[in-house]
């Protein structure tokens, strides 16, 4: 096997531009692409600054992909500091917890996908 790294995950959204919005606007997600498919639907994909992995945001017309939320991780060097952004970006987000293996919170985006916010104490960190 040659593979090297998860490419991008898919989230279905109902709306683009808000979507686009929120993981740019307010997660400080870099746009990588924003354009037309040959299907009349739109290929937005975002991503952390620097990372490997996207999050492509997705018709749920146009691919089919059954809608409802889905769940996801990110990973981060200060979740409280993180927490201050986000609710300051008008964000719920629920209070940091520790557990073994760091102190974790999620939100929901604007489609009810579940983002989990993890800062890993070294204990099943995945390494990067």
């Amino acid at each position: 096997m040659t593979i090297t790294h998860v490419q991008f995950l898919t989230l279905p959204v109902a709306d683009h531009a808000r979507a686009r919005d929120f993981y740019v606007g307010k997660l400080g997600f870099e746009a990588l692409v924003d354009r037309r498919t040959p299907e009349g639907g739109r290929f937005v994909m975002v991503a952390p600054k620097g990372a490997k992995t996207g999050v492509v945001l997705t018709d749920q017309q146009v691919t089919g992909i059954e809608p409802g939320p889905r769940h996801f991780q990110l990973q981060t060097t200060d979740v409280d500091a993180n927490v201050t952004a986000l609710r300051a970006a008008g964000i719920e987000v629920a209070d940091p917890q520790s557990r073994p293996w760091g102190r974790a919170t999620s939100f929901r985006d604007v489609d009810g996908h579940t983002i989990g916010l993890l800062e890993p104490s070294g204990f099943g960190a995945v390494p990067r």
